[in-house]
């Protein structure tokens, strides 16, 4: 299933929604048939100037802004339904992310509990902080939401924006030689300190837009189940999809009640919450795990690199590959594959009791059917955290070495 199909599985076309801050591609769009009304803080002619002036984006994509019609603060979409005289309970809402960026996620889920009907959905987009700029931020915690509740927060805190701001990551890019993972923290602490002692100094009412939540997939689960067995939110987790392509997850959230748990539903509770809780250290023990071999393999094939004749040689099997094949697209890929340090000729040779060009025949043969190049990396095992480089047909280990490593994609062990 699609990304669009996976998070519209909920929204009928002929069912009556809500899609949070579309911009220029809403996935519930009006245009394809979808009942569908549009929340932004921003009004329609204001998105229009703003999209016509966004660099990023072609006169084509700019045009198809549609209109907005219900304008304000999406913690508010119960007030703002009820100001456009929408009375009539809604089937689904979409958020696509911009729940991270909310102040207090608990009144929105609130607000988005009184416009639904029973049983209606809240499909929701986040990034995944294990793979994006969140990368060295904590996990949020209950506790955070629960205060910025109890504070009735309408904006990030000084906290939160220093927060991100001096512990925002980025690619390792070049820089990858001197870090031990995926990802570098930018240098502007110090900078951040100031803002800050600036901001609180001058009481400075600016909205300054951040994450103010940061997640895991299970984190996120271990919010949503905690809130709904406290009563501060009245939706059940219906499902969450990590989504390794896009860095980010899926979750549905059914609506169901506010209601007091029986013994036996508190002890089942309990239970699904201390294994959420396991996970959640497992999965964070192994980004750390992923990280440290790739590092260590990152090491070993700059400590042990091929010598100016080893490379002479890849080069001229690349060339002879390129003149048998008439193919100049092979090139990269073959020299990357038998260069890598993770490719292991032998182990390779030995499983397939095959003789000739290890590398040659794993770029054109092997990873087709299924064999891994050496003790230390799986095929299959990368195509399936990878759906895109499988639909695209490229070879797993190569992929990994010419893009995959520089992306922050996490190395898929045997």
């Amino acid at each position: 299933m699609s990304r669009k199909s996976e998070i519209l599985k909920h929204a009928a076309k002929g069912a009556r929604g809500i899609e949070l801050g579309p911009y220029f591609s809403p996935l519930a769009a009006k245009r394809d048939g979808y009942n569908c009304l549009y929340l932004d803080v921003f009004d329609t002619e204001t998105i229009g100037r703003r999209a016509a002036a966004d660099p990023f984006l072609t006169r084509e994509q700019a045009a198809q802004v549609e209109s907005v019609d219900l304008v304000g603060d999406a913690m508010r979409i119960d007030d703002l339904c009820r100001g456009a005289g929408e009375t009539e309970p809604f089937d689904y809402i979409i958020s696509a992310n911009n729940f991270e960026h909310l102040p207090n996620p608990i009144k929105f889920l609130q607000g988005c509990g009184r416009v639904l009907k029973t049983g209606g959905f809240l499909s929701i987009v986040v990034p995944d902080k294990s793979g994006c700029l969140d990368f060295y931020r904590p996990r949020t915690s209950l506790t955070a939401w629960i205060e910025a509740f109890f504070e009735e927060r309408t904006r990030p805190t000084y906290a939160q924006i220093f927060e991100q701001v001096s512990m925002i990551a980025r690619g390792a890019g070049d820089d990858a030689s001197a870090a031990s993972l995926s990802f570098v923290a930018e240098r502007n602490l110090r900078e951040a300190f100031d803002d800050w002692s600036r901001k609180r100094s001058e009481k400075d009412e600016a909205y300054f837009d951040v994450h103010c939540s940061a997640f895991t997939p299970n984190s996120f689960r271990l919010l949503l189940t905690d809130a709904y067995f406290l009563g501060l939110s009245p939706f059940i987790v219906e499902e969450v999809i990590d989504d390794k392509v896009q860095g980010g997850f899926y979750a549905h959230l059914r609506l169901d009640s506010y209601k007091t748990f029986s013994p036996q539903q508190t002890a089942a509770h309990y239970a699904d919450r201390q294994q959420i809780l396991e996970q959640i250290i497992v999965d964070e023990a192994n980004v750390l795990e992923a990280e440290r071999i790739a590092q260590i393999f990152e090491n070993m094939s700059q400590r042990y690199a091929r010598s100016r004749i080893g490379r002479a040689l890849a080069m001229a099997r690349a060339f002879e590959l390129l003149l048998r094949r008439r193919d100049v697209k092979l090139v990269k890929p073959y020299i990357a594959v038998r260069s890598s340090v993770l490719f292991d000729p032998v182990f390779y040779a030995e499983r397939l009791s095959f003789s000739g060009d290890a590398a040659m025949h794993y770029l054109l043969h092997g990873a087709k059917e299924g064999h891994d190049p050496g003790p230390f990396f799986s095929t299959d095992g990368y195509l399936r955290q990878n759906p895109d480089v499988a639909q695209k047909g490229m070879n797993p280990l190569a992929h990994y070495e010419l893009f995959g490593r520089k992306e922050g994609r996490k190395l898929a062990m045997r």
